[in-house]
């Protein structure tokens, strides 16, 4: 089951250097998710319970910029017991330019914990061939950079905690970090971020790579790669 939604990028949703962040960028992936998530549960209850995401693979092919017209197509592949796949594909004037894989979870935030995705759930999604899977990532333990960084009250979002998107805003603050030059990222989160004053970010950087760790404390909230053409 696809969605297909045709977006013109204001400049509003890019960066300084006039391309289309990957904060928005996501969050345009949310919108036709969110959309096409609302037409298949409509006959299903879901009282209570949203989905979060787990993580991010992105690849991107051509940087978007301000003013280009897109199209989003968004495929739900498969669902495993707490786990639900979406595939992404991004084309503009019919050339496939950048592709996508999110692992989400479901959230049952009146128990406060996960939920099994049922079976209704499963039948309602059906199940599609995936047609992007992402790359495996383990974090290391070697940094070589570190900078706190404090959280806003901005930040957080109705869910309580802070906005998956904010996460790449975070990322920025790596100096060689220039999103018009990244040809993938992978972005895991694994705690989330809701008392916390300020957070750590580690990271240790290459000519073609960035690894980047987010912990406060002894909790890591999230960690990942970017990679550079």
């Amino acid at each position: 089951m696809k969605e297909i939604r045709t977006y013109r990028v204001g400049s509003m949703l890019c960066n300084k250097e006039g391309f289309l962040s990957l904060k928005n960028l996501t969050g345009l992936m949310f919108d036709i998710s969110f959309i096409q998530s609302d037409k298949i549960e409509k006959n299903l209850d879901m009282n209570g319970k949203v989905r979060l995401v787990y993580s991010w693979d992105i690849e991107i092919d051509t940087p978007i910029k301000a003013d280009d017209v897109i199209e989003i197509i968004s495929i739900p592949t498969q669902i495993k017991r707490f786990y639900a796949y979406r595939n992404f594909l991004i084309k503009k004037d019919g050339r496939q330019i950048a592709r996508a894989c999110a692992k989400l979870v479901l959230f049952d935030r009146l128990k406060g914990k996960l939920s099994l995705i049922d079976e209704n759930i499963q039948k309602a999604y059906g199940e599609e061939k995936s047609i992007y899977e992402g790359k495996d990532f383990k974090r290391p333990n070697d940094f070589e950079n570190l900078k706190e960084i404090a959280i806003r009250q901005a930040d957080f979002d109705k869910n309580g905690h802070v906005n998956n998107g904010i996460y790449f805003d975070f990322l920025k603050e790596i100096e060689k970090n220039r999103e018009d030059r990244i040809s993938y990222i992978k972005i895991i989160y694994k705690n989330e971020i809701r008392d916390q004053k300020e957070v750590n970010l580690s990271y240790k950087d290459s000519d073609k790579e960035v690894v980047f760790s987010l912990d406060s404390e002894s909790i890591n909230h999230s960690y990942g790669v970017i990679r550079y053409v």
